[in-house]
């Protein structure tokens, strides 16, 4: 049976078709990461808290809320801990790897140099009880500005977005910044506990990574998809300049469909 390769060999290359395999794997890693990390930090501080909460008999800060670090170390050395640690390790690796396939699909990997010590950092703050020493609140803030940088240079240099869509995402970072700065400037200086704003500062960041799945999802406006009905030729896709490509042909009455991420890459 012919396939599109036999039929567009000139066009389609071995090469082309492993590099739509690993594009492919790309946009489902962007396309679904984001909402699986927010999933798995969402559950790490609610049972934390969780835990904290039954192990202290009640609120560990004698309050009806309580900073992320008092769930996350109180009481010391409970179970809470392990759960505190375990799942910032796979907000880690979900980072590590969602944030990677974002800088690919993008064409920057400035933002990766940010991702990079954000993750570093978030695992000190981790590891690093609030009560042992102030380094836990110094990784605290060093996420968050190594996250803000990086979420930052990658809106800046997402070309695919739209001028609504970047706007929106860098209103999300500035917030970010600005609740955190506050809570950590009342927190710290002044002695001053306002874990709404906490909370805030900690969930805009996760909200900012599934503004990459709803551009995927959203396609062909969200990464500009090209379905070519008719016979493609190269310099259609070179004039064209659209990444990632589709081709759509009819090959022994059977539809066959091949997603190219290179040919408008070429001879440019």
């Amino acid at each position: 049976m012919s396939t599109v390769h036999d039929h567009y060999s000139d066009l389609v290359t071995d090469a082309d078709l492993e590099r739509a395999r690993l594009k492919a794997v790309e946009h489902d890693l962007v396309k679904w990461g984001p909402l699986s990390l927010f999933l798995t930090f969402a559950l790490t501080l609610g049972l934390s808290a969780f835990v904290s909460i039954r192990l202290s008999e009640g609120s560990p800060c004698e309050d009806w809320l309580c900073d992320i670090s008092v769930y996350g170390g109180s009481p010391e050395n409970g179970a809470e801990q392990i759960i505190f640690r375990t799942g910032f390790v796979l907000v880690a690796l979900q980072c590590l790897v969602i944030c990677w396939g974002r800088c690919r699909l993008i064409e920057s990997f400035t933002c990766s140099i940010f991702y990079g010590a954000a993750i570093v950092a978030m695992l000190m703050m981790a590891f690093i009880p609030f009560y042992a020493s102030p380094v836990h609140f110094y990784s605290a803030a060093a996420t968050f500005a190594c996250l803000a940088l990086g979420q930052w240079s990658d809106a800046t240099n997402d070309r695919r977005a739209s001028p609504s869509m970047t706007t929106a995402r860098k209103a999300m970072i500035i917030a970010t910044v600005t609740f955190f700065g506050i809570w950590f400037g009342a927190e710290i200086v002044a002695e001053v506990d306002w874990p709404v704003l906490e909370y805030i500062a900690a969930f805009l960041p996760f909200l900012y990574f599934t503004t990459w799945s709803y551009q995927l999802l959203t396609l062909p406006t969200g990464l500009h998809y090209l379905l070519i009905k008719e016979t493609p030729t190269v310099d259609d896709a070179r004039r064209l300049r659209v990444l990632p490509v589709e081709l759509s042909a009819q090959a022994d009455g059977e539809a066959h469909r091949v997603i190219l991420s290179s040919v408008s890459g070429r001879d440019k």
